[in-house]
């Protein structure tokens, strides 16, 4: 009997049938539960058997596996919901008709539905691809960049190419190619990353492509365009194949197809009053460029259905389309996409007889602003076939990998949801959710509606769209930025596991790509600034850096979930950085406690994923310093305002308790607890402290005093103090997240409900 080592709960949000659905998923596993991922399975609800690629993303102290990911494909039903297990105890299986063959020239892959060549001599986005038996390409495929005074720069042309495998296994390769753009002068205009992913039943290759700002200029690169050229062959003739969203007095989908060049674009709305009418939500809509290509009777249609009626224009109205684009040509065919288009605006597909392309920024968007250091990564998917396809078909093979939603905006997806048993996650003790109040939405009602993870933001600033702004939350107009304020990504991601919600999940994800790619500044000669992120910067990477705006948590954590070493490689970097600003910067690092507050917080997650000395060296100069400042209140002071000193004050304290309490965890010194200890004793009781301020009412002192010393009256003298903020109206004052580790105290003691119940109980309390 195969031991099932955990469980993964699905649901296909699409009413459609997926024959196999391909899953990329970390996971988290008890310490001393798994040693060596071998032997592995996956077994269905059914009890078949389906195989799973591993890679260990990181092991607990003991050596023990912590972070697992996994690689498997998916059948599913239209709708269905259920679960996978993983197991134990699986023969391997091998697969003749998936795999890798590599050349002092080139690397093959082959699978069932293609066979594609990349050269490592010289770039092309495919040197071969072979469909059905059938070459698909031309010469010249390429990444062509131009500037503003029409210099090309191509990927093809780049005096360096490093071609390496990245993962190899039964159920996915990936190939990552990396170079400089390069002019025909040999002049250089940014670094560009193309990564190929196959699977053995998928009809087609996902293709990731980032650049990234290396060149000198302090304010960055302006640059016309950018695209990747795809010449095929099709034919001299094609028909293209789009959906129109809207169509007829009923404003139905329909298919369309036209024997012309075809631009399927996503950008502003085409008429300024329709953009005044929704604001934020106008930008991104994808829409068919050629309007007469519909060969649209406008007499059939009402005034207010026609273009140029604000309220349908603001939805794209009749231009509107699905995010695909379709090509059959002679006996062959293409079907290719970006992923989340409408979000990553501006973006476009071009078919053009049998030329395809893939526009980064097209030249209608006008001037692209590349700041130095930036970097953006595109996904986007290509399935040819050595036969004409249906039109359907080639829509199916869009919809097996995004479905798009409803609204005005025809928000997209990826079909499958997956999440884990939250009581699972957390005895697996990660990302301290084994202190976190379990997720009850019935029995905690008020506090659930009160516990709105870093939603406090929300009130004031919206989410963005757009290449540079996607996974960032914006003010409007654009004057601040939350770039991850506070690690919001882990908090997201906390909400995810906790709550068992996917769309957290995605949140987290669209947060994490943004902080390691735009707002990473992946170069720059200032030592300080090197290697990190800026802090609430509408032009993400034009403002400054300090230590208190850098988190990694949040980075790793989402590493481990999705196994990409962008995060990691930010995370790491991050934290070197953050060392350059302790010995080299050190009046600001050592302002208050929340400049050198996150940087402790940080060494320590950077010390428990690597081991390194360093890291725990770097913790205790922090610790050194708090015992300096602490005064006989309990209180790490500073003189404030920074540089004047005019007040003495405490700032930042939050931060510093939560990161104290995990270096004694770590070390276990006695010296740590005591200090901990003592200063907490004198500031658990938060009535003591001002009601309206940095983070002073998460009760975490209160919590970390009673773990420390095993005192209830830690616990207990903040009861009025916890019925008060549940009276007061709104969600919980900012630092709201950690008031998790004392309401899940309470929630063991079998206590919490009582809080719940009896709202008004207590009256003495006044903002």
């Amino acid at each position: 009997m195969s031991e099932s080592l955990l469980s993964i709960n699905y649901q296909n949000i699409s009413n459609r049938r997926i024959a196999a659905y391909p899953v990329t998923y970390g996971v988290p596993l008890p310490e001393g539960k798994l040693r060596e991922a071998t032997g592995l399975g996956i077994r269905l609800a059914s009890g078949e058997f389906r195989p799973v690629q591993t890679d260990a993303l990181e092991t607990w102290s003991d050596g023990s596996l912590k972070w697992l990911l996994l690689d498997f494909a998916l059948p599913l039903e239209a709708n269905e919901k259920g679960a996978v297990d993983l197991v134990q105890g699986v023969a391997p299986v091998e697969s003749e008709d998936f795999n890798l063959r590599e050349t002092a020239d080139a690397i093959v892959v082959t699978t069932k539905s293609l066979a594609v060549r990349l050269g490592k001599t010289a770039f092309s986005l495919f040197d071969s691809y072979v469909a059905d038996g059938r070459e698909m390409m031309a010469d010249g495929s390429d990444i062509v960049v131009e500037d503003l005074d029409g210099k090309r720069y191509y990927a093809s042309l780049s005096k360096t190419l490093e071609v390496r495998v990245i993962a190899r296994g039964m159920q996915r390769i990936t190939v990552q190619v990396s170079g400089r753009h390069t002019a025909e002068d040999g002049a250089e205009m940014l670094t560009y990353r193309v990564r190929y992913t196959f699977r053995p039943a998928a009809p087609g290759v996902e293709i990731a492509y980032k650049f990234t700002n290396l060149e000198a200029p302090e304010t960055g690169v302006k640059l016309a365009s950018i695209q990747l050229v795809l010449p095929t062959r099709l034919g001299r003739t094609t028909t293209k194949t789009i959906r129109q969203m809207n169509h007829g007095e009923d404003w139905y989908s329909r298919q369309v197809e036209i024997q012309e060049n075809v631009e399927v674009l996503s950008g502003l709305t085409l008429h300024d009053p329709a953009k005044n009418h929704l604001g934020f939500l106008t930008p991104g809509l994808v829409m068919l460029r050629n309007f007469s290509s519909l060969r649209e009777n406008l007499a059939d249609y009402p005034y207010y259905l026609r273009p140029g009626d604000v309220r349908t224009d603001s939805g794209g109205g009749l231009r509107a389309v699905y995010p695909y684009l379709a090509v059959n040509g002679d006996d062959a065919s293409l079907v290719g996409w970006f992923y989340d288009m409408t979000s990553n605006y501006p973006k476009s597909l071009r078919g053009d007889r049998h030329l395809f392309s893939f526009d980064i920024w097209p030249a209608f968007a006008g001037e692209m602003h590349v700041r130095r250091g930036q970097s953006k990564e595109h996904e986007l998917y290509v399935s040819f076939a050595g036969r004409r396809r249906t039109p359907e078909e080639m829509e199916g093979v869009y919809f097996d990998h995004e479905i798009v939603g409803m609204g005005v905006k025809g928000s997209k997806a990826r079909p499958v949801a997956l999440a884990l048993d939250p009581h699972y996650v957390s005895d697996c003790r990660v990302l301290q959710l084994h202190r976190w109040l379990p997720y009850d939405k019935r029995r905690y009602t008020v506090i659930e509606a009160k516990m709105v993870s870093s939603e406090p933001y929300q009130s004031t600033i919206s989410p963005a769209r757009g290449m540079w702004d996607s996974g960032d939350w914006t003010t409007t107009p654009p004057t601040w930025c939350l770039n991850n304020e506070n690690d919001v990504i882990l908090d997201h991601l906390r909400e995810y596991y906790r709550q068992a919600d996917p769309s957290r999940l995605v949140t987290a994800l669209q947060m994490a790509y943004h902080n390691a790619h735009v707002d990473f500044i992946a170069y720059d000669p200032n030592p300080l600034r090197q290697g990190t992120m800026p802090a609430h910067c509408p032009a993400h990477t034009d403002g400054a850096t300090y230590p208190s705006h850098m988190w990694v948590e949040g980075l790793f954590a989402a590493y481990n979930i999705t196994g990409n070493t962008d995060f990691l490689d930010a995370a790491l970097s991050v934290g070197e950085n953050m060392l350059r600003w302790q010995h080299n910067g050190a009046n600001v690092f050592y302002a208050d406690s929340r400049e050198c507050g996150w940087p402790m917080l940080a060494y320590l997650r950077l010390h428990e994923y690597t081991g390194e000395q360093k890291w725990l060296d770097a913790c205790e100069e922090v610790f050194k310093f708090y015992q300096r400042r602490m005064d006989h209140d309990g209180m790490i002071r500073y003189e404030l305002p920074h540089g004047v000193g005019t007040v003495v004050a405490g700032y930042g304290e939050f931060i510093g308790w939560r990161s104290l309490f995990i270096y004694y965890e770590r070390t276990g010194r006695q010296d740590v607890k005591d200090f901990l200890v003592s200063c907490l004793d004198a500031v658990y009781l938060r009535e003591l402290a001002p009601l309206i301020g940095w983070a002073c009412n998460d009760l975490f002192p209160a919590w970390a005093a009673y773990a420390l010393t095993g005192e209830d009256k830690y616990i207990e003298d903040n009861y009025s103090f916890l019925q008060f903020l549940i009276d007061t109206p709104g969600v919980f004052p900012w630092g709201g997240m950690d008031l998790h580790f004392y309401l899940a105290e309470l929630h063991r003691r079998g206590v919490l409900d009582q809080f719940c119940r009896q709202p008004g109980r207590v009256k003495g309390y006044q903002l």
